[in-house]
């Protein structure tokens, strides 16, 4: 795809269209930055004093980016996508439903959750083999729909070896509310892959209400939550390597450009092939759209050993940041 950018915007500005670019303004400094629309992939609200015109959301949506809307903990509260820019029209959305309660959606969430762990045993072969090993063993029990809840018994495991290495800071996983700067850090990486996961479903045409392992009815981006799932370990790897190091004492500026530079230049293995982040999250949703035509296909996932068959080939990534 074309737009590869991610813009995070985190101080006050006004946003409008000047000849197919996107113009940023600060009124505080009377900077204007201009970044050509085609080339945006998402775009990070995170300042409550951002205006936008109406001309803005269209151009936008016209080439397939999204807006996420975040919280004063960067937690998203929002998103804009476009209505559809798919050519099969409704055609994926009918296949998802299909498959509502079915076999091969238990074992498409079996599989979503055994990458997801094996993530997680990435991050823990940093510091702690042991428990790497524990992670990896139990991953092999899953069972479709992961009945006996595998994943759970694994995020007890892995959040309790993850906050003995940087205890001075936290000492659990805090979502809504979080209040230190682990927990705020990790929020944050999670909303930017999650753009990125939003956009890449979106783009393909997928029913964001639709999951496969996340089914409530008040929450219409269920596929998201799904696909998160596998890619969670970049940015726990990202934060965990940062605060080893105990460099920063306040969640700041500096710290949330380092974050997104860190995600966005990362790398996934897929298929013993090297793709970063925002290539390997559309590689893996394109595996989800090639299985709903034929479910005997299996999806194709972050650390997860290579399956038979031939895959894309995908392109590079970069990134935009604009903080205080």
């Amino acid at each position: 795809m074309a737009n590869e950018y991610v813009i995070s915007i985190e101080r006050e500005a006004k946003l409008s269209i000047d000849t197919g670019r996107l113009k940023i303004s600060f009124l505080s400094t009377g900077e204007n930055h201009y970044i050509a629309v085609i080339d945006i992939a998402a775009l990070i609200l995170a300042h409550p004093c951002i205006s936008l015109s109406a001309s803005v959301l269209k151009e936008l949506c016209a080439v397939g980016a999204i807006i996420i809307h975040t919280s004063d903990t960067f937690m998203p509260i929002a998103y804009t996508l476009a209505a559809s820019i798919n050519l099969d029209g409704a055609k994926r959305p009918h296949l998802q439903a299909k498959y509502i309660n079915s076999q091969e959606e238990k074992f498409w969430w079996a599989q979503i959750v055994k990458s997801k762990i094996l993530g997680q045993a990435k991050v823990l072969s940093l510091f702690d083999q042991t428990v790497e090993n524990r992670l990896k063993t139990n991953a092999g029990y899953i069972k479709p729909a992961d009945e006996e809840n595998i994943e759970a018994i694994c995020a007890k495991i892995y959040w309790d070896a993850y906050f003995r290495v940087i205890p001075s800071f936290a000492t659990k996983r805090e979502k809504q509310g979080a209040s230190d700067i682990v927990n705020i850090s990790l929020n944050y990486s999670y909303a930017i892959v999650r753009a990125i996961v939003a956009r890449s479903l979106a783009s393909a045409g997928l029913c964001l209400n639709f999951g496969v392992g996340h089914y409530r009815k008040d929450n219409p981006f269920n596929l998201v939550e799904d696909f998160i799932e596998p890619f969670r370990f970049i940015a726990d790897k990202n934060v965990l390597e940062i605060f080893k190091t105990a460099e920063y004492g306040i969640f700041s500026s500096k710290l949330k450009k380092e974050l997104l530079s860190r995600i966005l230049s990362s790398t996934i293995k897929i298929n013993n092939k090297e793709y970063r982040l925002f290539h390997g999250i559309d590689f893996a949703v394109n595996s989800f759209c090639i299985s709903l035509e034929d479910p005997r296909r299996r999806l194709l996932l972050p650390n997860m050993p290579m399956p038979s068959g031939k895959k894309p080939v995908l392109k590079e990534n970069n990134h935009i940041i604009y903080e205080s």
